[in-house]
């Protein structure tokens, strides 16, 4: 599989964005990535806010861009000084999620936080759910502090296009680790049929029958990839009314420490918006998330 050449990590200086940096560094390593770019952008209303406040002159913002370069250059330097990978430090006046989306026209994805210095949970509102939405390349947002490249990846799989990227994708994040594909299933009126009377015993078939049908599903599904060897993947069947919920005890049960999952799915609402279950997981996943396109 073709290893991944570049990457952008974007910085705030806040804990959760050197732990998104200390990824990028164990993910050079792991995956074979050479270069990248290192992103601080300053606010422009931060700019704005400093040179009203405290009657700056014109220079402040120069100077301001001047320093936040020096601060940039120490934290790429100290965790990736020797490392031989090639990452540039950038630094950039605007809006964040703009600067971000811009930069990340080169690099094949994007590594963020998911906290940043203003302390709220990633979100469809954060800057990582908003970069998420806006982007066309695969984000990764790092959740913990990393000790060592990712040892097991569950991924959520739906059988769509975006479900086969997302496993791709993750192959090609963590080369070495097995692969948990999870698709959680739902039987059609389920609970139609018990509001209409319909006995146990025929929805327990009803539901046996379709666990069979999408246990076809991911069959078919793995015949179709390309580059990942069938001994790194376990296949995970698993009924539930609420995805995200179903595919966090699954991360839990198999001690995941990376979540992968396409942004688009199948249905019309979820080409028109950010997905239900990748905004759910973006908020309750306790292990890093990989969202691709």
């Amino acid at each position: 599989m073709k290893p991944i050449s570049s990457l952008l990590v974007a910085s705030d200086f806040s804990t959760d964005s050197r732990h998104a940096m200390q990824r990028a560094a164990l993910l050079c390593k792991s995956a074979g990535i050479t270069r990248g770019t290192a992103l601080h952008v300053v606010e422009t209303g931060l700019l704005e806010s400093l040179t009203r406040l405290l009657h700056l002159p014109c220079e402040a913002e120069s100077t301001l861009l001047d320093d936040a370069m020096r601060s940039l250059e120490k934290e790429v330097a100290s965790i990736f000084e020797g490392s031989g990978v090639q990452l540039e430090p950038k630094v950039r006046s605007g809006k964040a999620v703009d600067r971000i989306i811009e930069a990340a026209a080169e690099p094949e994805m994007v590594l963020l936080g998911a906290k940043g210095r203003n302390l709220l949970n990633a979100t469809i509102g954060s800057t990582p759910g908003r970069v998420i939405r806006q982007s066309g390349k695969p984000v990764l947002v790092v959740k913990s502090e990393p000790v060592q490249p990712y040892r097991k990846v569950l991924v959520a799989v739906d059988f769509s296009a975006h479900s086969r990227r997302a496993v791709e994708w993750a192959a090609r994040v963590a080369p070495t680790a097995p692969l948990y594909l999870v698709h959680v299933y739902q039987a059609m009126f389920e609970g139609k049929m018990k509001y209409a009377g319909v006995t146990e015993n025929a929805i327990n078939d009803y539901r046996r029958r379709a666990r069979e049908a999408a246990e076809l599903e991911m069959e078919h599904f793995i015949s179709t990839l390309t580059g990942v060897h069938n001994l790194r993947l376990h296949k995970m069947i698993r009924h539930g009314e609420h995805p995200a919920q179903t595919l966090v005890r699954a991360i839990r049960k198999t001690g995941a420490d990376l979540v992968a999952v396409g942004k688009q799915g199948k249905s019309l609402m979820e080409r028109l918006l950010l997905g239900s279950v990748t905004l759910n997981l973006l908020e309750l996943s306790p292990c890093d998330l990989l969202v691709t396109q």
